[in-house]
């Protein structure tokens, strides 16, 4: 007796079972639709190409010959985020802060505590190059601001079509800058890890930048005064880059590969800074 309500209890089972593993799939263009049967219910559900599934906002399941239906408050067919084998997250800051300095030396008459740089990121993309998940490659589009300050007593000029720093004998003079905006694209190989469910990570790599609204000038009181737009300067610039960091925080530095300057003082500019990822 025992041996036959045990068959019984088997018997009832695998259906079910069997059910479960007999999803029916149909290709529509570039979705799936996927048809889940079980001893209880009748299920549809979308998947897109790369197997996400589509949010949903009306969900009909058929029970016991009924139709039993939900409602979702959602955007229609909005895909669930689901990490793919070669999406690589990475932590290019959001926005960044710190010295810019020329880097040519006495002759620059640089007041390197006063230089500053800052930006931010527009976006960035990563792919990754391992399963774990620990190490990518990454790229991005930042836009960024600098202020190179010299002494007073001097200003940067184009003599002769050579960008050379002059004396300034104007009196009252508070600041002297080169100021210029750049559009960079990094390239950048990172590599992360977990700790405390927070990642800490170290970037390097090399990037171009586009330098743009290049100007010297020099401010007495509250007016300024542009000495030269024609510098010389290099419009494209080739830098190695490099971060490391922990969660929302990093700390940055990049070096100039290539002259900030066709003609004139040989400057590889130096950037040092701290960057935050919100």
């Amino acid at each position: 007796m025992k041996n036959l309500l045990l068959a019984l209890s088997f018997m009832a089972v695998v259906p079910g079972i069997a059910a479960e593993k007999n999803d029916t799939t149909f290709q529509y263009r570039d979705k799936q639709i996927v048809v889940k049967i079980d001893s209880v219910e009748t299920k549809i559900v979308l998947l897109d190409k790369n197997g996400n599934e589509y949010t949903k906002i009306k969900d009909e399941s058929y029970v016991d010959g009924q139709e039993v239906e939900r409602i979702f408050v959602s955007s229609p067919f909005v895909p669930i985020k689901k990490k793919s084998g070669h999406t690589f997250y990475g932590h290019f800051a959001d926005f960044f802060i710190g010295q810019n300095l020329l880097n040519g030396g006495s002759e620059m008459h640089s007041r390197d505590a006063k230089s500053l740089e800052w930006g931010v990121t527009v976006f960035d993309i990563g792919l990754g190059l391992t399963k774990s998940d620990a190490f990518g490659l990454m790229s991005a589009l930042q836009v960024g601001f600098v202020h190179n300050h010299f002494n007073t007593d001097y200003v940067l000029n184009n003599i002769g079509d050579k960008t050379i720093m002059v004396k300034n004998d104007t009196t009252g003079v508070k600041t002297s800058f080169l100021k210029y905006t750049y559009w960079k694209i990094p390239l950048i190989f990172e590599w992360k890890k977990k700790f405390a469910k927070r990642d800490a990570f170290i970037g390097i790599g090399v990037s171009m930048e586009w330098r743009t609204n290049i100007k010297s000038k020099y401010r007495i009181g509250d007016k300024r005064y542009t000495v030269s737009r024609e510098l010389n300067v290099n419009p494209i610039g080739i830098d190695l880059e490099g971060y490391i960091g922990f969660a929302g925080f990093n700390i940055f530095a990049h070096y100039g590969l290539t002259k900030m300057f066709k003609d004139g003082p040989t400057c590889h500019p130096i950037g040092l800074g701290v960057g935050f990822t919100f």
